[in-house]
């Protein structure tokens, strides 16, 4: 089986990877030290922010990003096409999520769609860098929000890496959300980052992950909670990081060759974009013609020639049981996302994925098209 994500851990790497858990294991610090600061500085000078917090997930990120920015009882727009780990983290801090729907050639949300939904409940916005790509519209949103007195978020959980015009995502907005989950670009097996420049986010952040801890830590200044990420974790992290810039371009080149071996296939689109964004292409995804019946191509592609695949994300979030009547939404609510994604097939891309497997996959792809254009 050609796997669709596999974290990218190389065996040069062992070494000090294994020294360094030795020392955490052998000093009894096994959260707050150390390794920690050295992710969040490394990390923040990366992305170019002022500052970086490491908490347990993307999750906990949000949640501590929505608390901070006053978002209970009010309303934050998020798209559509999207984790419902976004849209349960707004429900968790008291917040009423507002779905916007997708643009259909970047896969991003609909920057038109989600400003119409903003009433004077709204207090901000979540984007999405879906699959790698930094929104395209991004700075005319910053701009919006600025004006209009919103706060906005990025959940760059897919994109570690990506830019555009050289600024790098996670300081793009007030604040970002990063996710270090076992299929992301960056892992640590669990955890998340997040970056802002803002200084009293960054306080906030790092006293509520902490069960709201002051800096006296006999004195508790806030409700908080347990979100604090672990010292071993933040190995991996560091090594991640130093490999990220490398890792970004394989996927890149991944899809060039992609590119390549499918070039002139009328049975599918593959997304191209301007050449000032840099796609870090945590999934690359691609639309099938609408006479192909996309369910039955990824079946095929992976039970009879053994390649994973999947969409980023179908169905999204309206259509999932646990929203779609908690928040009042059907089929037909969002027109773009429904057609677009129903189209969309994500073959395997990951750090470690070699070309030779690429071109089996691309053979294979070829030979379900066939299959499927038959029936």
């Amino acid at each position: 089986m050609i796997a669709a994500a596999s974290p990218c851990f190389p065996d040069e790497d062992m070494p000090e990877i294994l020294n360094s858990v030795q020392e955490i294991l052998r000093s009894g610090r096994l959260i707050l030290g150390r390794y920690t600061h050295e992710f969040e500085e490394s990390f923040r000078h990366y992305v170019g922010t002022e500052h970086a917090v490491a908490v347990n997930s993307c999750t906990s990120a949000l949640q501590i990003s929505l608390r901070f920015f006053g978002a209970r009882e009010r309303e934050v727009i998020m798209p559509v096409n999207n984790f419902p780990g976004v849209v349960t983290a707004a429900i968790s801090e008291g917040v009423r999520p507002i779905l916007a729907d997708m643009d259909t050639e970047s896969f991003c949300m609909d920057v038109d769609d989600a400003i119409k939904r903003v009433t004077t409940r709204t207090a901000g916005m979540i984007v999405v860098h879906i699959a790698g790509l930094v929104c395209p519209e991004i700075d005319r949103l910053r701009t919006f929000c600025k004006d209009k007195g919103l706060f906005l978020i990025e959940d760059a959980s897919h994109a570690h890496g990506a830019d555009i015009d050289g600024r790098k995502t996670g300081s793009l907005a007030d604040a970002a959300c990063f996710s270090f989950y076992p299929t992301k670009i960056i892992t640590t097996g669990t955890g998340g980052m997040i970056t802002t420049s803002e200084p009293e986010l960054a306080d906030y952040a790092r006293s509520v992950r902490h069960h709201g801890q002051g800096s006296d830590r006999s004195l508790f200044a806030r409700s908080g909670n347990d979100w604090c990420l672990g010292e071993i974790q933040a190995v991996l992290g560091l090594q991640q990081l130093r490999r990220l810039d490398e890792n970004v371009a394989h996927r890149n080149a991944i899809v060039r060759r992609y590119a390549k071996g499918l070039e002139g296939e009328d049975w599918l689109t593959i997304p191209e974009y301007p050449d000032n964004f840099r796609h870090a292409y945590y999934k690359f995804p691609v639309l099938l013609h609408e006479s192909l019946d996309t369910r039955r191509f990824r079946e095929i592609l992976g039970r009879d020639f053994r390649v994973e695949n999947g969409t980023i994300y179908d169905p999204p979030c309206h259509l999932q049981p646990v929203f779609s009547d908690l928040l009042d939404l059907h089929e037909g609510h969002f027109p773009n996302a429904e057609a677009g994604l129903a189209r969309q097939l994500c073959p395997p891309i990951h750090s470690t994925l070699a070309f030779d497997e690429v071109d089996r996959a691309i053979h294979a792809m070829r030979s379900v098209a066939e299959t499927v254009a038959r029936a």
